[in-house]
This record gives structure tokens, sequence and C-alpha cells, in this order.
């Protein structure tokens, strides 16, 4: 059997819909898988070991796009699982000419496929299974923990990059991950906490790193023992880095989801959106909010200051930071 996926373009929503892979796979072990995504996920897909073919789709209407358009039509899928809602990827399968297109029932163009379930807002893994659901398949895997396992080509990047910044094979590090995507800076905390929760760290021994896409000056000028690697490393590397790290602090973002997917603890710092339904998969990790009374609010504007992430101390932070760190030394 010939499977086709088409993904989300933002990494969490992309490690939300592992499980389902995972089901398809458990379900059917001969089938053969065919993930379509962003060229920035391509890596991240690799080291899941759950698909045999990987296809990138880039933006726009380019020669990118008319070749990926005869490789999914000269594909032949039996099914095409459309985990976005977008129309581009709705016509996509309806050109794969899969006889079996199943997506949500608000994704636009939705008329291009065969069969849509409910979606509940934001993009979720329990979502992601209802598509399982609806063609019929046990739900063998309900978390993305332990999913994601960096390549040895991967690690070896990693391994280098550090190398590069004076960090060994054996030099216990830690991260920090204070970015979000554009639309979504409402869930940023704020740069004096992760300085004090990354000069808590050197002080314990531990070299601390910036993961993400932006520079953090402001961070590195309150501590300087922080090594910033914010936009050094793609997400294949950024995978090896987080499998590697004794934990991960961090705002609700992809970065946060890829560290949980590969089994290494979390510190979710959580405000505006809703850890019950966006945390961390898995044992081990601790979600800290403020306790505002407007959190969680699911919004992508505040007229409130920000409240629910700005009153998050970083004595709490710190407090979890020391937790997980006992815990590792008692196992």
């Amino acid at each position: 059997m010939k499977i086709i996926c088409f993904h989300l373009n933002q990494v969490g929503d992309l490690a939300f819909s592992l499980p389902a892979l995972k089901c398809i796979r458990d379900g059917i072990p001969g089938a053969h898988i065919t993930s379509v995504v962003r060229p920035g996920m391509v890596e991240v897909m690799a080291s899941t070991g759950l698909v045999d073919d990987i296809l990138s789709r880039k933006s726009g209407l380019n020669l990118n796009k008319l070749e990926l358009i005869r490789r999914i039509s000269a594909y032949k899928p039996d099914l095409a699982l459309v985990f976005s809602q977008s129309a581009e990827c709705a016509a996509l399968a309806w050109l794969s000419r899969a006889p079996r297109r199943v997506g949500f029932i608000d994704t636009s163009l939705g008329g291009f496929l065969t069969s849509r379930v409910e979606f509940h807002h934001p993009p979720s893994t329990e979502n992601n299974l209802r598509l399982i659901e609806s063609i019929g398949y046990d739900i063998t895997c309900r978390g993305y923990s332990g999913l994601l396992r960096p390549t040895a080509e991967q690690i070896e990047r990693a391994d280098r990059l550090l190398q590069a910044h004076g960090i060994g094979p054996d030099d216990p590090i830690a991260a920090l991950s204070p970015g979000t995507s554009g639309r979504r800076s409402v869930k940023e905390w704020t740069d004096e906490g992760f300085a004090a929760v990354g000069c808590h760290l050197s002080k314990l021994g531990i070299r601390t790193l910036i993961l993400g896409t932006e520079p953090a000056y402001n961070i590195v000028k309150e501590c300087s023992e922080i090594l910033d690697l914010s936009g050094k490393t793609n997400l294949g590397e950024v995978t090896a880095v987080l499998a590697r790290c004794k934990l991960l602090i961090a705002v609700d973002s992809g970065i946060l989801h890829l560290c949980a997917a590969t089994g290494t603890s979390v510190i979710g710092l959580y405000g505006p959106s809703n850890p019950n339904i966006t945390g961390p998969q898995g044992d081990g990790h601790i979600v800290l909010t403020s306790g505002a009374e407007c959190s969680p609010c699911v919004r992508t504007e505040c007229s409130l200051a920000r409240k629910c992430m700005t009153e998050l101390s970083a004595a709490d932070v710190i407090s979890a930071v020391d937790s997980i760190l006992a815990r590792e030394v008692n196992r």
C-alpha cells in the first residue's frame, strides 16, 4: 500500500503528526509512506525513520512545484492524508490521484478530498489521530516522545559545531529557546528571566546554549557565559543538540516539541497557549504558568502587557531546573 502525507509548515505541527505516522507504520508494516514537507523540515522527518521517502514542497508556483506534482502523480498512492488545511495541500492530494484523500472538515478546497473529519483548533496530535481513526487504523501511539532520533550525520555535524565552541563530547549542556515564530511573539518570556536561568546553569558547570533563528543579543548581554547558536544550525543539527542536552527551557514553540520528541526533559513556559493541548508530550517535563486569570486566551495579540508571561518568575524556573537536575542525579 502506498500512502502520501501532506504536512503543515510549522515545526511543532510536524511533531504533532508523528504519532499518526507511527500508527500507520504499526498498522501496515509493509506500507510505503511518502511525506511532503517544507524544505527546512526534511531533516526533521528524516530523523524519525517513520517514512520511506520525503518530498520537498517550496512555497509558490515554481519549477520545484511542477516537479513535485509530477512525482506525486507518478507515485500513484492508494491513500492521501492531508494534515494541513491549506488549499495547496488539498489540491496536491487531488493531483496525486489517490482514490482516498482524507483531511479536515474546514480544509480550503475541501471538495478535493473524498472524506473530511472534525477539527478542533489549534492543531494538535488528537486532531491527527482522528484522521487515523477515520480510515480504520488502531491508535497505537498517542504521543511523539522518543519518535525523533537524530541520524549519525546530524550528530556528527552537531558535535563538530559544539567542539568549535570549546564544548567536548562529555561536557554537560542545556539549552534555552526564547523565540517564537513572527505572529506568536505574545508567547515570549523575558530576556532577563532567560539570562538568570542561563547564569544559574553556568554556575552549576553546565554549558548553556541558545537555539533559535534570531540572535538573542539582550540575553547574552545579561549573561556572557551563554553561547548563542541562533541562526547557526539547521533543524537536523538542532535535533541532535537537543537529544544530547540535560534539559531545555523554552516557551511554547517548535523547538520545545522537537526536544520533547527526542525524549530530553523540557521546562515549558506557557501563558496564552493551553499546555493541555500543546504542552510537551511524554514523561519528565515541567510546565510553568504565572497563574494569570486571563490565561490561556489562545490569542496572538495582548492588551494586558503579556502579564501571563512577564509575571512568570525566574525563581520558579530555576527551581524547576534544579528539580530536573536532581532527578537525573538520583536515577
